[in-house]
């Protein structure tokens, strides 16, 4: 069977045509003999007639082809697409790794600072309540050095003078701390 026949063959079957109907009208009796211009009116007129069968199929062809076109440029589009969000998202990922990497040592390095600030504080409750010992201490300094400003005051006895003969003499008794 020729690739012609094939195609026809083919084209009868869509438009449900018998097959019997179309391999007599392609391959006539042998005993009937066809002159040199029947013969070419008989294939000018089975080649039109084989293209007419096939140019519906060859448009539904094409037209599924540039359908397919469109979707695998559209799939390219997403792709594409698709693609570079994966690149940027590993590109943000190595980011978050590296920060996560460091994670660690800056978890060391706060945990230091938080010691170094415990002990800060101690030392400063440590220096806050000295000062207010060594204030109440300065505070009783005073009080007891103004008692004893004013009890040495106080032991100064003054007498008044006695007068006798002209004699003037006094007695003032001072007493040394």
């Amino acid at each position: 069977m020729s690739v012609a026949t094939a195609y026809a063959v083919h084209a009868a079957r869509a438009h449900h045509q018998s097959t019997e109907d179309l391999m007599s009208s392609i391959n006539p009796a042998p005993s009937v003999l066809l002159t040199e211009p029947e013969r070419s009116q008989f294939i000018t007129g089975m080649s039109e007639g084989v293209r007419g069968l096939l140019e519906p199929l060859e448009k539904r062809v094409e037209e599924r082809v540039d359908a397919i076109l469109d979707s695998q440029a559209h799939l390219e589009v997403v792709v594409t697409a698709a693609t570079e969000r994966r690149k940027r998202a590993e590109g943000v990922l190595r980011e978050v790794q590296s920060v996560m990497a460091q994670v660690p040592a800056y978890r060391n390095k706060l945990v230091q600072i938080k010691k170094e600030m415990a002990s800060i504080n101690k030392r400063t409750a440590r220096l806050s309540t000295k000062a207010e010992q060594l204030r109440g201490m300065r505070e009783r300094m005073r009080e007891q050095a103004r008692r004893e400003s004013e009890r040495l005051e106080a032991r100064v006895v003054t007498t008044t003078p006695i007068m006798a003969h002209g004699n003037r003499s006094s007695t003032t008794q001072i007493e040394s701390p």
